[in-house]
């Protein structure tokens, strides 16, 4: 070999160019000197909670932007965000970005978990010109395919292909989005309205209702999406609706994607409140009390949703609506009065005819001539008399207003809670992974170690025989 190092590794043309010399980090006298590696980013998680008032396009109006939570180590390397949600690629801007971590070599320590959050906004009129980030998109896709059929969690239209991608100098890691939808229980009691309420929400949303995948088997409970939103109703019927509300709780926490994040009490105001003896107190409390107790324990919020308000006259829905508030210990600033469905005042007309004649219309609505004609009605006094009054439905909107604005008092603490969630999957999938991998290196090792030995018996008997063959021939050649 020849003493000079530098010629020998090729130096003394290197030394020519001295940009590329300070480039690979190389000293003028010759020694390599060996430059701080930058490792590229690692995203462990991405996370997002619907917006509310999602209506399928991200940056429409009347609707927040998309909050992503993204964990990970050598997030501060990154430079460029991208976001492609349903194939269409969307603006992003950085809301939080991490520091630094100080590193200090030789410790050996792992590298600090670090988090960003990026807000994704409206579709972007061209696509991202960096190669590296196009080129990615179809790997991310065919890596996270299995993950997307085992997502739980239910997605709104418009979320159901959700990526993230940040950039270093050099590289570009991506991550499937696990989006979250929040969940609105409705809870009252039978004949509370909370069917006509249910369906009154998802037409705001111009969303039709989906039924439950769980409970396909139970025609009495129903799912539905709008406004961001996933709603839910059944029957209610005190035992079954406790028993089964009591469930849905526990389910909650031990997985998050059945979590219930908001209650709505429903109660009809022409109804009076079922009540119950405390054994400890002597005063009575209300019969559905009991199951929001439960929910208060868990911290899940409520409102209130007092329906059918034209069933009582209008000098004393006041009173009555005051009553119900004070029994449920509701404020006023989360109870909203409401009619679900249209409310029909009968008139006159509608009164002196008789029931026969109101109940057996056509399929159109009309009466038929001949019952019409054969009813006693004065014809003369009829188009005088004052005729059925039809109030529409009214202020379910401000009720989702309400939702949404419970909703979002909670929404970082839901956002910590996802983030948390998906972390403690991915470290028991790691775990998991882990223990495969080392059981898969002990079976190597194990099968490496018998054929180690069983090439060293055949290696040995080989030997053995050859020396056996040269000892006999030279015996034979001494022989006279």
């Amino acid at each position: 070999m020849n003493d000079n190092a530098s010629s020998f590794f090729g130096i003394e043309q290197v030394q020519q160019f001295p940009h590329l010399q300070q480039w690979l980090g190389l000293a003028v006298a010759g020694a390599v000197e060996l430059g701080h590696i930058v490792e590229s980013p690692i995203i462990r998680t991405a996370t997002s909670i619907v917006p509310l008032g999602w209506n399928g396009i991200p940056g429409e109006k009347n609707a927040e932007p998309l909050k992503v939570d993204i964990t990970g180590f050598r997030l501060h390397l990154c430079t460029l965000f991208h976001a492609q949600v349903n194939g269409k690629w969307c603006s992003t801007t950085v809301e939080s970005f991490p520091s630094a971590p100080v590193y200090s070599s030789g410790n050996g320590e792992p590298p600090e978990l670090q988090k960003i959050r990026v807000l994704v906004g409206a579709p972007l009129r061209q696509p991202p010109k960096h190669q590296i980030v196009a080129d990615t998109v179809n790997f991310s896709r065919e890596h996270n395919i299995v993950s997307s059929h085992q997502e739980k969690y239910i997605r709104p239209e418009g979320l159901n292909d959700f990526f993230i991608f940040c950039t270093s100098d050099f590289t570009t890691a991506s991550k499937e989005v696990h989006v979250r939808t929040r969940r609105v229980r409705l809870l009252g009691l039978e004949g509370a309205g909370k069917t006509s309420l249910f369906k009154a929400i998802l037409g705001q949303g111009k969303l039709s209702a989906i039924t439950n995948i769980e409970n396909l088997q139970e025609a009495d409970f129903r799912d539905g999406i709008a406004g961001g939103l996933c709603y839910s109703d059944s029957l209610g019927e005190l035992a079954m609706e406790a028993s089964r509300f009591k469930d849905e709780l526990w389910r909650g926490i031990r997985d998050l994607s059945k979590k219930t994040d908001l209650i709505v009490l429903v109660h009809n105001l022409s109804h009076k409140i079922p009540r119950y003896n405390h054994p400890d107190a002597l005063q009575q409390y209300p019969a559905l009390s009991l199951l929001l107790d439960e929910a208060k324990a868990l911290g899940i919020p409520w409102v209130l949703a007092i329906t059918n308000k034209f069933s009582v006259s209008a000098h004393q829905q006041r009173a009555a609506i005051n009553t119900v508030v004070q029994a449920y210990q509701a404020s006023p600033s989360t109870t909203e009065v409401i009619n679900s469905c249209p409310y029909v005042m009968p008139g006159a007309v509608s009164a002196s005819l008789p029931w026969g004649v109101i109940s057996s219309e056509d399929s159109d609505g009309r009466m038929g001539v001949q019952k019409l004609l054969s009813a006693p009605i004065d014809l003369v006094r009829r188009p005088f008399q004052r005729k059925d009054i039809i109030f529409p439905v009214e202020r379910v909107n401000s009720l989702c207003h309400l939702v949404h604005r419970v909703l979002r008092s909670h929404e970082e603490a839901s956002l910590e809670e996802l983030v948390r969630d998906r972390l403690s999957l991915e470290l028991a999938h790691d775990h998991a992974m882990g223990a495969i991998d080392g059981k898969k290196d002990s079976q190597a090792k194990a099968l490496f170690s018998l054929t180690s030995a069983a090439v060293g018996a055949s290696f040995g008997a080989g030997v053995g025989i050859i020396l056996a063959v040269v000892m006999g021939a030279a015996s034979a050649l001494r022989k006279p």
